[in-house]
């Protein structure tokens, strides 16, 4: 049991950074989080097979998080799916991801895999169905006027994992990675560089957010384009609040559970 880094960048890919997205793989199922462009390549480098994905979640509906989403469904059932694929977002933004995949008709073909919507009210740690290797859980975080959820991600008997998606530091989040190994959190920018205060975190509040939760390692994601000349910069920065373990996202590089 494993998880793996899609992607790790912030809203603008690099080349050797696509936006962020993390699978998560258990005994024969997998479940993805977040699906920026070219989903079904970046599932196929990381080893991941397509049949074994039971569940996609939905943090948020900006573009980075959800552009890839009706490339996903379409190269599934052209690779013939038929088993239904469960997608988990908050309650407030079905409306528009219905829309999205109706913009390809993916609801409406009879031919096409159902899709079982997975609703998540803001509410913390809401359970959601078990269907297999992981409990996953989730909590509103704090993403401006943006409606978001964080989640937890727990193999029976084994170490979890959360991801803050994007957040400004929030309590919501620390307390969803109380008892948690991992913490991965969104450092989009620095404390030498701060933009869209209030919206996303730097690596330094990431370290607070770590050290609050009582984790044992932090793992910086989100990060955006214009701090990629300088990720130890970023590293350092994190130690700097967290004495635990740190590092940033390695892409396409399997995280044993």
């Amino acid at each position: 049991m494993h998880f793996t880094f899609l992607g790790s960048s912030g809203a603008v890919p690099a080349p050797d950074r696509d936006t962020t997205s993390i699978v998560f793989v258990g005994h024969g199922d997998a479940a993805l989080v977040d699906c920026g462009g070219s989903p079904m390549q970046k599932l196929l480098l990381a080893g991941v097979a397509p049949e074994t994905l039971s569940r996609v979640v939905i943090t948020h509906i900006h573009a980075d998080h959800v552009y890839g989403l009706p490339s996903l469904v379409e190269s599934l059932y052209l690779l013939g799916r038929k088993a239904p694929l469960h997608l988990a977002c908050r309650e407030e933004h079905e409306p528009a991801l219905r829309a999205l995949l109706g913009v390809f008709r993916q609801l409406e073909r009879p031919e096409i895999f159902p899709i079982i919507w997975e609703l998540v009210p803001a509410r913390e740690r809401f359970a959601l169905e078990n269907l297999g290797s992981f409990a996953v859980s989730a909590s509103p975080n704090a993403h401006g006027k943006m409606p978001n959820i964080a989640v937890r991600f727990e193999p029976s008997g084994g170490p979890a994992v959360v991801y803050s998606s994007d957040t400004e530091p929030c309590e919501a989040v620390a307390a969803l990675a109380c008892g948690a190994h991992t913490l991965i959190h969104e450092a989009t920018f620095s404390e030498r560089r701060k933009k869209g205060v209030g919206v996303h975190s730097t690596a330094a509040e990431a370290g607070e957010i770590a050290a609050r939760a009582g984790v044992r390692r932090l793992i910086l994601a989100h990060i955006d384009v214009s701090h990629h000349g300088d990720l130890e910069g970023h590293r350092e920065e994190a130690r700097s609040r967290f004495s635990g373990e740190v590092e940033v996202a390695r892409e396409l590089v399997p995280y044993p559970l």
